[in-house]
């Protein structure tokens, strides 16, 4: 029974993956006149003035953990790091144990 579930999702992830390649994006023809050049101007100079006047140095610290096949690649600040390693060896141990659970 199971194995119908897992068939239909790959199948759903095949179709739209390809429903996705095959996909149309229309772009509609822009205009340019001199009244939207300026206003465009005009709004992109005040809002590099309210950047650099409003600039503060934020720190930013994360970690992450990316899954290829039985390797883990680990990337981040090194205390969020092994965070996300030690999540991320939790998660496989109860994907394990579930695994056996269901082939009882």
């Amino acid at each position: 029974m199971l194995w119908i579930l897992a068939l239909a999702l790959i199948i759903l992830g095949l179709f739209l993956i390809i429903r996705g390649l095959t996909e149309e994006v229309k772009i509609e023809p822009y205009e340019i006149t001199p009244d939207v050049v300026e206003d465009d101007f005009k709004s992109l100079e005040e809002e590099f003035e309210e950047k650099h006047i409003q600039k503060k140095k934020r720190e930013v610290k994360a970690g992450g953990v990316v899954l290829i096949g039985p390797i883990p690649i680990v990337f981040g600040d090194s205390k969020y790091a092994v965070y996300a390693l030690i999540l991320t060896i939790v998660l496989m141990i109860m994907s394990i144990i579930l695994l056996l659970s269901l082939s009882l």
